[in-house]
Protein backbone atom coordinates (compact mmCIF):
# COMPACT_ATOMS: atom_id res chain seq x y z
CA UNK A 1 0.00 0.00 0.00
CA UNK A 2 2.59 2.45 0.87
CA UNK A 3 4.16 2.11 -2.61
CA UNK A 4 1.19 2.53 -4.35
CA UNK A 5 0.73 5.53 -2.04
CA UNK A 6 3.67 7.00 -3.09
CA UNK A 7 3.59 6.29 -7.21
CA UNK A 8 0.09 8.60 -7.05
CA UNK A 9 2.04 11.04 -4.86
CA UNK A 10 4.33 12.12 -7.92
CA UNK A 11 1.62 11.39 -10.36
CA UNK A 12 -0.04 13.97 -8.39
CA UNK A 13 2.48 16.52 -7.98
CA UNK A 14 3.47 16.27 -11.62
CA UNK A 15 -0.15 16.62 -13.03
CA UNK A 16 0.01 20.04 -10.32
CA UNK A 17 3.57 21.03 -12.57
CA UNK A 18 2.25 20.09 -15.48
CA UNK A 19 -1.24 21.86 -14.93
CA UNK A 20 0.16 25.33 -13.94
CA UNK A 21 2.10 25.24 -17.52
CA UNK A 22 0.01 24.33 -19.96
CA UNK A 23 -2.66 21.81 -21.01
CA UNK A 24 -2.70 18.23 -19.57
CA UNK A 25 -4.73 14.77 -20.34
CA UNK A 26 -5.68 12.77 -17.78
CA UNK A 27 -7.06 9.24 -18.10
CA UNK A 28 -7.62 7.29 -15.60
CA UNK A 29 -7.92 3.83 -14.91
CA UNK A 30 -10.30 2.81 -12.07
CA UNK A 31 -11.17 5.01 -9.55
CA UNK A 32 -7.88 6.82 -7.78
CA UNK A 33 -7.81 10.07 -8.66
CA UNK A 34 -7.76 12.49 -5.80
CA UNK A 35 -9.86 15.14 -7.33
CA UNK A 36 -10.01 17.55 -4.25
CA UNK A 37 -6.09 17.04 -3.64
CA UNK A 38 -5.16 18.50 -6.81
CA UNK A 39 -7.93 21.44 -6.07
CA UNK A 40 -6.11 22.24 -3.13
CA UNK A 41 -2.42 21.49 -4.39
CA UNK A 42 -3.16 24.22 -6.78
CA UNK A 43 -4.73 26.79 -4.58
CA UNK A 44 -1.98 26.40 -2.75
CA UNK A 45 0.30 27.92 -5.65
CA UNK A 46 -2.14 30.59 -7.62
CA UNK A 47 -5.13 32.35 -7.44
CA UNK A 48 -5.83 31.22 -10.72
CA UNK A 49 -6.25 27.72 -9.91
CA UNK A 50 -10.26 27.71 -11.05
CA UNK A 51 -8.54 29.03 -14.87
CA UNK A 52 -6.30 26.17 -14.79
CA UNK A 53 -8.74 23.58 -13.27
CA UNK A 54 -11.40 24.57 -16.10
CA UNK A 55 -8.45 25.24 -18.94
CA UNK A 56 -5.52 22.94 -18.30
CA UNK A 57 -6.80 19.81 -16.99
CA UNK A 58 -8.81 17.24 -19.61
CA UNK A 59 -9.94 14.40 -17.85
CA UNK A 60 -11.23 11.06 -19.34
CA UNK A 61 -12.00 7.98 -16.73
CA UNK A 62 -11.83 4.03 -18.10
CA UNK A 63 -13.96 1.72 -15.98
CA UNK A 64 -13.35 -1.64 -18.02
CA UNK A 65 -10.11 -2.42 -20.05
CA UNK A 66 -12.58 -2.00 -23.39
CA UNK A 67 -13.15 1.73 -22.33
CA UNK A 68 -9.52 2.25 -21.99
CA UNK A 69 -8.55 0.80 -25.14
CA UNK A 70 -11.38 2.88 -26.61
CA UNK A 71 -10.31 5.97 -24.50
CA UNK A 72 -6.50 5.39 -26.20
CA UNK A 73 -7.65 4.87 -29.69
CA UNK A 74 -9.67 8.46 -29.94
CA UNK A 75 -7.59 10.36 -28.20
CA UNK A 76 -5.89 12.84 -30.67
CA UNK A 77 -1.97 12.57 -30.70
CA UNK A 78 -0.78 16.37 -30.33
CA UNK A 79 1.66 18.23 -28.06
CA UNK A 80 -0.90 17.84 -24.69
CA UNK A 81 1.05 15.60 -22.40
CA UNK A 82 -0.37 12.46 -21.24
CA UNK A 83 -0.61 10.93 -17.71
CA UNK A 84 -2.54 7.71 -17.93
CA UNK A 85 -3.02 6.69 -13.70
CA UNK A 86 -3.43 3.08 -12.35
CA UNK A 87 -3.07 2.01 -16.60
CA UNK A 88 -2.81 -1.90 -15.91
CA UNK A 89 -6.13 -1.65 -13.20
CA UNK A 90 -8.60 -2.15 -15.52
CA UNK A 91 -6.79 -5.05 -17.11
CA UNK A 92 -6.95 -7.14 -14.28
CA UNK A 93 -10.73 -7.82 -14.24
CA UNK A 94 -10.33 -11.58 -14.33
CA UNK A 95 -14.36 -11.82 -15.77
CA UNK A 96 -12.42 -10.73 -18.86
CA UNK A 97 -10.53 -13.89 -20.71
CA UNK A 98 -7.10 -13.50 -20.71
CA UNK A 99 -6.73 -14.19 -24.53
CA UNK A 100 -9.12 -10.88 -24.72
CA UNK A 101 -6.91 -8.98 -22.43
CA UNK A 102 -3.88 -9.99 -24.06
CA UNK A 103 -5.57 -8.73 -27.57
CA UNK A 104 -6.84 -5.25 -25.45
CA UNK A 105 -3.49 -4.89 -23.90
CA UNK A 106 -1.61 -4.99 -27.55
CA UNK A 107 -4.50 -2.75 -29.07
CA UNK A 108 -3.47 -0.30 -25.90
CA UNK A 109 -0.23 -0.22 -25.97
CA UNK A 110 -0.08 0.69 -29.58
CA UNK A 111 -2.34 3.79 -29.27
CA UNK A 112 0.40 4.93 -26.38
CA UNK A 113 2.72 4.46 -28.97
CA UNK A 114 1.12 6.95 -31.25
CA UNK A 115 0.39 9.17 -28.77
CA UNK A 116 3.64 9.25 -27.14
CA UNK A 117 5.24 9.93 -30.56
CA UNK A 118 3.74 13.61 -30.74
CA UNK A 119 4.60 14.25 -26.65
CA UNK A 120 5.17 12.78 -23.55
CA UNK A 121 2.96 9.77 -22.25
CA UNK A 122 3.48 8.91 -19.05
CA UNK A 123 1.84 5.85 -16.88
CA UNK A 124 1.81 4.73 -13.22
CA UNK A 125 0.64 1.11 -12.78
CA UNK A 126 1.03 -1.59 -9.55
CA UNK A 127 1.31 -5.37 -10.03
CA UNK A 128 -1.28 -7.52 -9.50
CA UNK A 129 -1.04 -11.08 -8.09
CA UNK A 130 -3.94 -12.31 -10.56
CA UNK A 131 -1.78 -11.02 -14.24
CA UNK A 132 1.31 -10.20 -12.77
CA UNK A 133 2.64 -10.93 -17.07
CA UNK A 134 0.86 -7.57 -17.80
CA UNK A 135 3.43 -5.50 -16.11
CA UNK A 136 6.08 -7.56 -17.76
CA UNK A 137 4.46 -6.76 -21.25
CA UNK A 138 4.53 -3.30 -20.36
CA UNK A 139 7.81 -3.18 -19.29
CA UNK A 140 8.90 -4.97 -22.19
CA UNK A 141 7.51 -2.30 -24.39
CA UNK A 142 8.00 1.06 -22.92
CA UNK A 143 10.92 3.57 -23.10
CA UNK A 144 12.01 3.90 -19.33
CA UNK A 145 10.99 2.76 -16.23
CA UNK A 146 10.76 4.69 -12.82
CA UNK A 147 10.17 2.19 -9.88
CA UNK A 148 10.04 5.06 -6.72
CA UNK A 149 9.97 3.67 -3.26
CA UNK A 150 8.49 5.51 -0.69
CA UNK A 151 10.81 7.29 1.65
CA UNK A 152 9.46 5.83 4.68
CA UNK A 153 10.69 8.53 8.15
CA UNK A 154 13.51 6.33 10.47
CA UNK A 155 11.97 4.71 13.43
CA UNK A 156 12.43 6.84 16.36
CA UNK A 157 14.75 5.47 18.66
CA UNK A 158 13.36 5.44 22.39
CA UNK A 159 15.68 7.33 25.08
CA UNK A 160 15.43 7.31 28.69
CA UNK A 161 14.58 10.50 30.39
CA UNK A 162 15.31 8.96 33.56
CA UNK A 163 18.68 9.96 35.19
Amino acid sequence: MGQRSHIHQRMHALIVELALIGPVRLLIGGNRYDHYGINYALAAITSHYEHILDNHIRLSRAETCYQMVELLIETQANETPSLILDFLSVFYDESVAEREVNQLLFEAISALRRLSQQSMAVLSVHPSQNRPRLLKVLENTVDRIECPTAQYPEPISQHRLIR
